[in-house]
């Protein structure tokens, strides 16, 4: 198969890329080919895993045959994505931070107070061009092509070939301007176990069998009030060795949700519950959550999951809830698409399906004006930090336009589960023929990933992002400790709970400023 092809490519490049960077190692002076003439070394930290690093050595060493006098140091630091923009931060005052961060927007924020970030307009939008035998000069093995003519920048055609909302995300700063671009992109989907389709369960979906398009469009309200008590209902009664829905662990209910931030926040933007918001007039953030409309919705989910309708991460002793559902103990787990393969386990195989989360049942019955469809647009972006060297900025941004152009960025989609964020990547037969679960079995990872990799371009519609200041990330702190209390406390007391999104507001103002 054609998409199969391009890691196998990827390794062979590598290998070539390793030996030509060993050839290389004992020039002492720069090398007259490329847009940089000069000796220059960048740093890029990321949290990329394992499964993936191969493909950015791909990446690193293949761009090193366009611009042989750029050294890219690949450091993964062993940490989530808060420590490493924590790193990031502590290092300022030391000048030890990186050129190239992975980092959410609620990170930029905080870098940009530090004067760190460097606005990418400039470099975006840099016509100047020379011809492939110019940039290519002495260097024998240089892959500029002397046909060819190379800018800087992005044309108007590849700059319009970004999924807009990636683009846009990074462009939603109080300064104005473009301060991170798209990389490793996801949002969520709702997997669930497809020994539930063709089941007929009274009370739920009008007596019909179960279906994809029933799950597809579950709605908050359909899932809470009819199918968790019906299917709970209907599950125990069956014998022990036929309950599709286990309890044989610790945690376990109908539902699980990873995040317990995002779903906080995804909520507010669904039913219209103010979260956060920048000031207009002074350019500060600012936290709203603290309003009855939040209070009265968790106070209302805490008691779906005393029912044993949910659970969370928070909720869950602080455990990846996906580790529930491969072990039957959740029917259904929303998690990152970039994460997609942890929603499978090789020992516990199980077919399965992939869904948008639900809804408020006022969006997908267009009977709401304030109630709206709304799925997190999520995963890091890459943004480039200032160390003053006019070379290292610009190689930074070179070596971002090369691992994300149309052929580097169909093999990133393809093969590390992230979404593809290149219209044109989307729209390609190799990205369509890997989109063909049928190609492969049931009860497979390669089937599950085919899956996720068709839902992602269903749903591109829909992405939102929240606002991001200095401040923001605390904001989500906050936010997921207040959704792991609701989810993990019984009987929840009105002042208890006023006591908490008090608190909460009190330590997001504080990190404002």
């Amino acid at each position: 198969m054609k998409f199969r092809k391009i890691a196998t490519l990827s390794l062979l490049t590598l290998m070539a890329g390793m030996s030509l960077a060993s050839c290389q190692s004992s020039e002492s002076g720069p090398v007259n080919s490329g847009f940089i003439r000069e000796k220059t070394t960048i740093d890029l930290w990321t949290i990329v895993g394992a499964n993936n690093q191969s493909q950015l050595n791909d990446y690193i060493e293949r761009f090193k045959k366009l611009e042989p006098n750029v050294t890219i140091n690949n450091v993964k630091q062993s940490t989530n994505y808060n420590g490493l923009a924590t790193m990031a931060s502590d290092g300022f005052a030391a000048n030890n931070y990186p050129d190239l961060i992975q980092a959410y927007p609620d990170a930029v924020s905080d870098f940009m107070y530090y004067k760190k970030v460097v606005k990418l307009d400039p470099y975006m939008n840099d016509a100047t061009s020379h011809s492939g035998k110019e940039l290519a000069g002495d260097y024998k093995d240089s892959k500029y092509e002397s046909s060819k003519t190379y800018t800087i920048g992005w044309s108007e055609e590849e700059k319009n070939d970004i999924v807009p909302e990636y683009l846009a995300e990074g462009q939603k700063y109080v300064i104005d301007g473009t301060y991170s671009v798209p990389f490793s992109k996801s949002t969520e989907a709702m997997f669930y176990n497809k020994a539930l389709i063709g089941l007929t369960i009274p009370g739920i979906n009008d007596g019909k069998a179960l279906t994809e398009a029933y799950f597809n469009n579950l709605t908050w309200e359909e899932l809470f009030d009819n199918f968790c008590p019906k299917f709970i209902a209907y599950n125990d009664a069956l014998a022990d060795k036929d309950k599709i829905l286990k309890s044989d662990k610790a945690y376990h209910a109908v539902f699980a949700y990873d995040s317990d931030d995002n779903l906080f926040i995804t909520l507010g933007e669904q039913y219209g519950i103010p979260y956060t918001a920048i000031d207009k007039t002074t350019g500060k953030g600012q936290a709203l959550f603290n309003n009855d409309q939040y209070k009265a919705l968790l106070k209302k989910w805490s008691g779906y999951a005393q029912k044993g309708y949910i659970i969370s991460k928070g909720s869950a002793g602080n455990n990846y809830t996906n580790e529930y559902f491969t072990a039957n103990n959740t029917l259904f787990s929303v998690g990152s698409t970039g994460g997609v393969k942890y929603q499978y386990d090789a020992n516990n195989p199980m077919d399965v399906g992939v869904a948008r989360i639900p809804q408020p049942a006022g969006a997908v019955n267009g009977t709401s004006s304030t109630e709206k469809l709304a799925i997190i647009n999520q995963g890091p972006s890459l943004c480039i930090l200032d160390h003053g060297d006019a070379n290292r900025k610009l190689a930074s941004w070179l070596f971002y336009k090369f691992m994300t152009n149309e052929e580097n960025a169909l093999d990133w989609a393809i093969n590390s589960g992230y979404n593809g964020i290149r219209t044109s990547v989307l729209n390609s037969d190799e990205y369509k023929e890997a989109c063909d679960e049928k190609q492969f079995n049931l009860k497979t990872l390669e089937r599950l990933m085919a899956r996720s990799a068709s839902y992602i371009p269903t749903v591109s519609d829909i992405l939102y992002t929240s606002p991001t200041f200095k401040g923001s990330s605390e904001c989500r702190t906050q936010a997921g400790g207040l959704m792991t209390y609701a989810l993990s406390t019984k009987d929840i007391k009105d002042d208890d709970l006023a006591k908490k999104f008090d608190s909460a507001l009190a330590t997001c103002n504080q990190q404002i400023g």
